[in-house]
């Protein structure tokens, strides 16, 4: 195949391309907004489960110790943190085993989104795949 030949098909495709990608970048943000969500009161057992998973919505990521601390639970340094970790690792293997990823562990030093603030050994919830809304909807009406 010659060169011209080449760069004849490569400028039809460019020309295409330009054509295509509007509707395929619309396309694709339709898809986006239409995407399924999961509910993560599903997963939650207690009242406990749903002020972790409350917590974490409203942090958008957190440690241990730092959940314990924050939903209440006495002993924090010795027994909180192991059950709010435990609890974490329970939700996110049953959200994994109905395809879910909402929840993701980060050993290493991670910077968070909004506030900045750095944290090592931290619970991120995926929001991506969490239908927030519902869940607080679902979590005040619980509470009455």
């Amino acid at each position: 195949m010659s060169r011209k030949t080449i760069e004849e098909r490569l400028e039809a495709l460019e020309r295409e391309w330009s054509w295509a990608k509007p509707i395929i970048m619309e396309l694709a943000k339709q898809y986006d907004l239409q995407k399924p969500r999961v509910n993560p009161m599903k997963y939650c057992k207690d009242e406990i489960d749903r002020k972790i998973i409350g917590y974490l919505i409203d942090n958008l990521g957190a440690g241990t110790t730092e959940i314990a601390r924050g939903i209440g639970l006495r002993d924090v340094e010795k027994v909180g943190r192991h059950v709010v970790g435990k609890r974490l690792l329970r939700i996110n293997k049953q959200a994994s085993n109905d395809g879910w990823n909402i929840l993701n562990f980060d050993p290493a030093m991670r910077e968070h989104p909004v506030t900045k603030e750095k944290k090592l050994r931290a619970w991120w919830i995926n929001l991506e795949d969490v239908d927030v809304e519902e869940f607080k909807r679902e979590s005040k009406s619980d509470k009455h």
